[in-house]
């Protein structure tokens, strides 16, 4: 599930700056990842974990092997915890870990996708979407807020998709979920204004994870498109996390297609948007971010 992010610690390892000097232990900042055994939230993981943070991924598999690989490629602690997000037990368990190990820093990156007309998608698969999509963003971010603000200090990153700009014929679900991470980020950035937290939200493109194949989506306009380097997503969504920047769209394609929304009606827009989900429309399918 991961292999896709591992050869990109080949291409980075003699980037400048890719392996920072750590920060002394008892100095380090917490960094807790949903979803941070694959994909994006890999490599997101990683890029936290050479800043010199510790960080704990939190998954529903794989996270063993997850802790392993960047425990080898980092000189960071790096733990992990295995539950469900979907499930309202698994986001509290990760919350009271959190609160354990004094997390400041949150990656809500955890997601899955689901493929198809909406029509022929069976109904567990569209709610398990919203569940881990939707509903585990909002429970977990409602527990660690407060904590938060108590302390003056903290980040969230919310992973949305450049897919939240346009409806998404095909992967209507999975588009409408990303567009409710974009708009909750918003919202809650404003709302903590002043509190020293920062909320900020990444959107990316079409990246070469796991996803497409999972979702066996690789027949499909997007799966053949070109794809973003997760390192590269990664190094440049931290960089806003850190920042404190609002949102960052990663990579050519992304800001393209975010002017291209800008500029089409919303018939238009769906239209255009739901050509990249064709062909194979008709095997329906589910895969994770």
């Amino acid at each position: 599930m991961i292999e896709d992010v591992t050869e990109d610690m080949t291409e980075d390892k003699d980037r400048p700056g890719s392996r920072p000097t750590a920060t002394p232990s008892a100095l380090r900042e917490v960094a807790l990842v949903t979803g941070g055994s694959s994909g994006i939230g890999f490599a997101m993981a990683r890029e936290l974990a050479q800043r010199g943070h510790e960080v704990l991924v939190v998954a529903e598999r794989d996270v063993d092997e997850a802790v392993r690989q960047l425990a080898a490629h980092t000189d960071a602690r790096v733990t992990g915890l295995e539950v469900d997000l979907a499930l309202s037990a698994g986001v509290e368990a990760a919350a009271a870990r959190a609160r354990e190990l004094g997390v400041r820093t949150f990656v809500l990156n955890a997601g899955v996708g689901v493929h198809g007309p909406f029509a022929d998608t069976p109904l567990r698969d569209e709610l398990r979407l919203v569940d881990l999509n939707v509903r585990s963003v909002v429970h977990l971010a409602h527990l660690v807020v407060p904590d938060l603000v108590e302390a003056g200090a903290g980040r969230i990153l919310v992973t949305s998709s450049i897919a939240a700009t346009m409806p998404a014929p095909l992967f209507a679900t999975y588009a409408a979920s990303k567009a409710f991470a974009r708009s909750f980020a918003w919202s809650l950035r404003h709302e903590l204004a002043g509190t020293g937290v920062t909320v900020t939200s990444v959107l990316p493109s079409g990246t070469r994870t796991p996803f497409f194949r999972a979702a066996e989506m690789e027949r499909t306009h997007i799966g053949r498109a070109p794809k973003a380097n997760p390192a590269m997503v990664a190094r440049r969504a931290i960089d806003a996390l850190l920042e404190g920047r609002a949102e960052v769209a990663t990579g050519l394609q992304a800001k393209a297609l975010m002017a291209i929304a800008a500029l089409l009606p919303q018939p238009a827009r769906s239209r255009f948007h739901g050509w990249f989900y064709e062909p194979g429309a008709r095997a329906r399918s589910t895969g994770r971010t």
